[in-house]
């Protein structure tokens, strides 16, 4: 293994993946790349033994298994234990091409962009679809119709399923939060704080990843707080009106369910932010015509 320093470090979070991990894994080891990387495992708690294998797994970089930790995202915590200079985090569920990693961190590395996230091509069809028809144009139609925009260039949301940064932009935006079930969300609001921060977000379509669907047992459930993850996430940056607007689109969705394992005590977190931020969502929603 070669003793040159780790550049980037690959973040990947998993909970019941059957074969997707190993999938993933061995794509990227095929995969060339110029950089020399570590890749981080972060177990959710699975049951279903998608972890066993990295036991005696050969893998030509460093490979780390972390447990993940009661209260605390699990990417943050990859992040937290990360070596790299840049982080990238990926779903177990991707396969690679050869200098993804270069492409992807290069608007970074060139200045043109605080982070960045590729484009997708799938296979199969995912099994958490968004439950509910959302306004077109509004605010969450633009984060689950990923991407965007169509074109190279500035993103308002970057993809749940990958996206790069360096460790030190990271650190500044204050981390990953820890108060969502789902990936989308969580990643929906770094991306919204990192704008509302004055960072970029920057769509690279030329590095396209295969995202892979697989029927995995048991069934992932976490989909099932996305109502209490929106409300969470628009009463951590909206105001009032989107915050009414969320909780009715919520009640006619999926009824009283989940509403009540959104957070509310989230004043001393707008009250933080609130000083530091250098745009407010509104300004955000008319850079990329979204409505409010």
């Amino acid at each position: 293994m070669s003793a040159q320093p780790i550049l980037v470090s690959v973040i990947i979070s998993v909970q019941n993946e059957g074969i997707d991990l190993q999938t993933t894994l061995e794509s990227m080891k095929v995969s060339r790349v110029d950089y020399h990387y570590e890749v981080i495992i972060v177990d959710e708690g699975s049951v279903d033994g998608c972890c066993d294998f990295l036991m005696h797994y050969k893998f030509d970089m460093p490979l780390r298994k972390l447990r993940a930790q009661s209260g605390m995202s699990s990417r943050q915590l990859g992040a937290s234990h990360a070596l790299g200079k840049y982080l990238i985090f990926c779903s177990p569920r991707l396969y690679f091409e050869d200098g993804w990693m270069e492409a992807l961190l290069e608007p970074i590395q060139q200045g043109e962009a605080d982070c960045t996230t590729p484009a997708f091509m799938a296979q199969g069809r995912p099994e958490n679809l968004p439950r509910c028809e959302y306004p077109p144009g509004g605010l969450f139609a633009s984060i689950y119709n990923f991407p965007a925009v169509s074109e190279q260039g500035e993103i308002p949301w970057l993809s749940w399923d990958c996206f790069a940064m360096s460790r030190q932009t990271l650190q500044e935006l204050g981390g990953i939060e820890s108060s969502f079930h789902t990936k989308e969300i969580e990643t929906a609001e770094l991306s919204l704080r990192a704008w509302l921060l004055g960072r970029v977000c920057y769509y690279v379509p030329h590095v396209c990843l295969t995202l892979v669907f697989r029927h995995n047992y048991p069934p992932d459930e976490r989909a099932d707080y996305w109502g209490s993850d929106v409300i969470t996430f628009t009463r951590m940056h909206f105001e009032e009106e989107v915050i009414a607007e969320t909780r009715e689109l919520v009640l006619a969705c999926d009824g009283e369910q989940f509403i009540s394992f959104a957070r509310e005590d989230l004043a001393e977190f707008r009250k933080k932010f609130l000083r530091i931020r250098k745009y407010d969502p509104v300004w955000l929603a008319n850079r990329f015509g979204i409505m409010l």
